[in-house]
């Protein structure tokens, strides 16, 4: 048995015997928080309403140490993610280290964070996906962290026994996790309800994990953040065709590649310059969906007799050539589909990437895409009708870019990872 002194609503001491006190009020911890050690109902606990519940922490942000949990260097959409968000809220923390997923192909140098070489031993490589998560919690629990801040995506954790295992046995820190797809899926409850506290990307994905599922820990939303504007300068027009446009991202078949090649069909007729351009990235994880999809694809550009008037690049494509494309097309395409039995909340990165390139940028109407101010499009028909209209229209075209800029300027990094240290802060 246990209990506090809790003064003005905070715990100022701890016993494991009964005290008394004329100042003080004194409670009784309840059997539910026997597994919490001492010292975090000391410093992260508070009283309301005659409960102990977590709160405020005691430490100010800048004393906080933070732990970052993640893929790190991949060619992932979310270690993108993490290598552009963290550096802006680990200013914020006053002491952070990495611990990384095991990756045998980096990216990049796995000490550099926001384009600065860090301490090499501020990144922990210690886990390896779907396996057994003993040595992260190892790592974790020997740097003693107040704060663990997980990225979490259901390819990246893929087995709900370590997952829940790891989550149970953080229990000493605040734990933080942002679910980057969110699911109707019931099944996905269970890794889902373990949560302490969640931070999604859209207001609908928090409806459906509070309203829907029920899920018992606090969801706080977080835009998906935006590059700059730096880099928005056309660069000269090496297809010598005003009539071209471009898609990019994982060969997936959700991605609805065969509607941009549809596009450019139709537009063909008006144009016969026309040119679509897919980068087609691939997955070692996915290798053979991809190979087959990619095959389906180059059947179908021969069936419609587009093979002048569409290239499918396969491969990885660095920051630098992704950023030629972007800026030498004249619009980005992200015709995604989406199944009524997968419905998925998320955030395209992708998107915001293609936005920040100053072209005008058509997607479909999947939940991807509903909070940002692309064009919406749902089939091949609206998608050659829009871009025909960006082609021909410079009005139209400019003023579709000048709406994506006042969304990114709004959704900087900067602004998102400020709202995610007052989320650390505020406890």
């Amino acid at each position: 048995m246990r209990y506090v002194v809790v003064r003005d609503g905070q715990v100022r001491a701890i016993s494991n015997v009964e005290i008394t006190s004329d100042e003080d009020v004194v409670l009784e911890v309840p059997s539910e928080l026997d597994g919490v050690p001492s010292n975090v109902i000391l410093e992260s606990y508070v009283v309301a309403d005659g409960k102990l519940t977590r709160g405020r922490p005691r430490k100010p942000l800048s004393d906080v140490r933070l732990a970052l949990v993640g893929n790190w260097k991949m060619r992932c959409g979310i270690s993108t993610y993490s290598e552009k968000l963290w550096p802006k809220v680990v200013k914020h923390v006053g002491a952070w280290r990495i611990f990384a997923e095991l990756n045998d192909a980096p990216t990049g140098p796995l000490n550099a964070l926001g384009g600065v070489e860090v301490d090499p031993e501020r990144v922990v490589v210690c886990w390896k996906r779907g396996e057994p998560l003993t040595g992260l919690v190892q790592a974790l629990r020997d740097w003693k962290p107040d704060v663990v801040w997980i990225q979490h995506e259901y390819g990246l954790w893929p087995n709900a026994r370590y997952w829940l295992s790891l989550i149970s046995q953080l229990s000493d820190a605040r734990v933080i996790v942002t679910l980057h797809s969110v699911y109707h899926h019931m099944d996905k409850l269970v890794a889902e309800a373990a949560i302490p506290e969640i931070i999604v990307h859209q207001q609908g994905a928090r409806d459906l994990l509070r309203d829907v599922k029920q899920v018992p820990g606090a969801v706080h939303v977080v835009p998906h953040g935006c590059d700059g504007l730096a880099e928005q300068a056309r660069l000269w027009n090496i297809y010598r065709s005003e009539h071209t446009f471009v898609q990019f991202g994982f060969g997936f078949r959700y991605k609805g590649w065969e509607n941009s090649i549809r596009a450019a069909a139709i537009l063909k007729q008006k144009y016969p310059d026309v040119f679509f351009t897919g980068l087609f990235s691939e997955s070692p994880y996915c290798a053979t969906e991809h190979e087959a999809y990619a095959q389906d694809l180059k059947k179908l550009v021969a069936e419609l007799g587009v093979e002048d008037n569409v290239a499918i690049i396969r491969g990885y494509q660095s920051d630098q050539s992704l950023d030629s494309y972007l800026r030498t097309n004249r619009a980005v395409v992200f015709p995604y589909v989406s199944h009524p039995l997968h419905e998925v909340y998320g955030a395209s990165g992708a998107a915001r990437t293609a936005m920040s390139k100053g072209a005008p940028v058509v997607t479909s109407n999947v939940r991807h895409f509903v909070d940002i101010p692309t064009i919406k499009t749902d089939t091949a028909e609206e998608i050659a009708a829009e871009l025909d209209r960006i082609f021909t229209d410079r009005k139209a075209w400019r003023d579709q870019v000048e709406k994506q800029n006042a969304y990114v300027l709004e959704n900087s990094w900067e602004n998102v990872g400020a709202l995610v240290a007052r989320i650390i802060e505020e406890g």
